[in-house]
């Protein structure tokens, strides 16, 4: 059997496809966030003024805010006034992390909770700038032979 460039060209073809398919690479996929959309960027964590509470805060406003639940009756008016039983007591207010929270703080601790939730997004893992993307694969070397039915080219 005479071996002729047509003979030759069918398993070259072959090997050359089977070597591209191995050379291209696969697109990295995001690994799922631990607790879901509302997992905090690093350094962060859930506020938990009340059950469901994800505004991610420093472990710091975490801890305090866990003490300020625990004594919230300490800094209410003992028996009431003009806005019921939640009334502060004189230099008080209302804290406000979320609607419906009445525990009782100075106006610095409300404002900065006020503060935490309007930063509330950009501390979020699902918010955080994207990786930068890899580099551009290397060109397929089969390309520069011109064979007109190998993959990538």
């Amino acid at each position: 059997m005479a071996t002729t460039p047509s003979t030759l060209l069918a398993p070259a073809a072959a090997a050359l496809t089977v070597f591209a398919g191995a050379v291209v690479p696969v697109p990295a996929h995001a690994q799922p966030l631990p607790y879901g959309p509302d997992t905090c960027i690093q350094g962060f964590v859930w506020r938990e003024a009340r059950p469901g509470d994800t505004v991610c805060v420093t472990p710091a406003v975490r801890t305090r805010t866990a003490q300020e639940n625990a004594n919230a009756a300490q800094n209410r008016e003992p028996g009431g006034g003009a806005y019921g039983p939640d009334t502060c007591k004189q230099g008080f207010v209302w804290r406000e992390a979320f609607p419906g929270d009445t525990v009782c703080v100075t106006p610095a601790v409300r404002s900065e909770a006020a503060a935490d939730n309007a930063a509330a997004g950009s501390r979020k893992q699902a918010n955080a700038p994207a990786p930068a993307a890899p580099a551009a694969p290397p060109r397929n070397p089969i390309c520069d032979f011109n064979i007109p039915f190998a993959p990538g080219c």
